[in-house]
């Protein structure tokens, strides 16, 4: 088993639609969360923000049919065709592994109804795995081979569904089926329907707070996430791969765990025993020790739940060391991206790994007696980084944990 690289990025998110513009707010403790209400939702709407990604700035690409394109195929492209910049049609690409959503929402389907114009969308696009298929296109109108026995997987697993994705990309590689993949997620519903679907889940802060603001992970004064969107495409391939087009490695995939809490729909275990195991797999797997990692980066979604549970698993997992491994919430910046999530926070370590610094928690300004762990609250720190746990817990107790190291 040979070590396997993330080797190239792209990204669309609230904080920048660039690697480069990504790592300048995110060290500099921007935030893209937004007001919506008058924008992307009525101006009598009960949730007020969300962590919205610039359109405007978005890579240009050939539309597949003339068809009117859907915000998740516009994300995918941008982040995919960033990522691709430096991979030719020789550096052969086994497989597409990419956490998805469902591509098309009722707001949409009702603008098309009202317009009477049946054929303004693409169907095929509204499928669930439609991320797959865009990359497929931009891979075939770019050169590269796509047989049609491509190995393509599309993963929903709610918020663990990034994760997931570099996860099972990683094994194949190290286990020597595949070389290259191309991995990562998209989440592109700050609509109507799916705010509201939190919203009346109890999920979403409504708290009247300037939008950069609303997001707390960890503060005793968090009262429920903010949603968020974007799409992440990394490129992850085997050393031998790497080596063989003289690519440099950005940072490793060293280890991955996987667990199923089938508790509850959506809250996690009261005791956090997968979650803890998640952790410990995927520490394990990477061939380290606890003592081993160097800094955490969170679910850390701002729930009262999720935080005091993370917390809890932290302390169980590092024992003694909890309070001295710091912790970052990227959400606290971008709003919860959910099926996207943890392939930003993996572009996150790789930025950490890369410049050592530790990202921000944001507005995490009042302690909570639960959560009392170094969050590195509101402002980056320098440190020396060797490797990196990064978590994220899907509801239905979907936890995936991967471990990054430097490269």
């Amino acid at each position: 088993m040979g070590d396997v690289y993330i080797t190239a990025m792209g990204v669309a998110s609230p904080i920048g639609n660039s690697v480069e513009e990504f790592k300048r707010n995110f060290l500099a403790g921007a935030s893209g969360i937004q007001e919506i209400r008058g924008k992307q939702v009525p101006e009598e709407f009960p949730i007020p923000y969300a962590g919205i990604v610039n359109r405007d700035s978005l890579i240009k690409f050939k539309n597949q049919g003339g068809k009117n394109e859907l915000d998740y195929a516009k994300f995918t492209t941008h982040s995919t065709l960033e990522a691709l910049q430096n991979i030719t049609v020789e550096d052969k690409i086994d497989a597409i592994v990419y956490g998805t959503a469902e591509g098309v929402n009722f707001d949409h389907i009702k603008t098309v109804l009202e317009s009477k114009n049946l054929d303004s969308i693409d169907w095929e696009s509204a499928r669930s795995e439609g991320a797959i298929n865009v990359i497929k296109n931009i891979l075939a109108s770019l050169g590269h081979s796509v047989p049609s026995d491509m190995n393509c997987i599309s993963v929903n697993s709610a918020c663990a569904s990034g994760n997931q994705a570099i996860g099972l990309a990683m094994q194949r590689i190290r286990s020597g089926m595949w070389k290259r993949a191309i991995v990562g997620g998209v989440d592109a519903r700050c609509n109507k329907a799916n705010l509201m679907n939190f919203h009346l889940l109890g999920a979403l802060t409504t708290d009247d707070v300037p939008p950069h603001k609303a997001s707390r992970p960890f503060s005793g004064d968090r009262s429920g996430f903010v949603r968020g969107e974007g799409a992440i495409t990394l490129i992850i391939e085997s050393e031998q791969a790497m080596l063989a087009r003289k690519a440099t490695g950005l940072a490793k995939v060293l280890g991955y765990g996987l667990t199923s809490d089938a508790f509850r729909l959506t809250d996690g275990r009261d005791d956090a025993s997968c979650v803890i195991k998640a952790m410990q797999l995927a520490i394990g797997d990477a061939g380290l020790k606890e003592d081993q990692i160097d800094a955490i980066s969170a679910h850390g979604t701002s729930t009262k739940l999720n935080d005091r549970l993370e917390t809890f698993a932290c302390k169980k997992v590092f024992g003694e060391r909890a309070k001295k491994v710091p912790v970052s919430s990227l959400k606290s910046q971008t709003g919860h991206s959910t099926v996207a999530a943890g392939a930003m926070e993996a572009l996150a370590s790789v930025i950490m790994l890369q410049e050592q610094v530790l990202g921000p928690t944001l507005n995490l300004n009042i302690p909570d007696p639960e959560c009392d762990l170094d969050y590195v609250p509101n402002e980056k720190r320098k440190a020396k980084i060797n490797y990196i746990l990064s978590n994220n817990f899907g509801f239905g107790g979907q936890n995936a944990c991967l471990v990054f190291g430097r490269a």
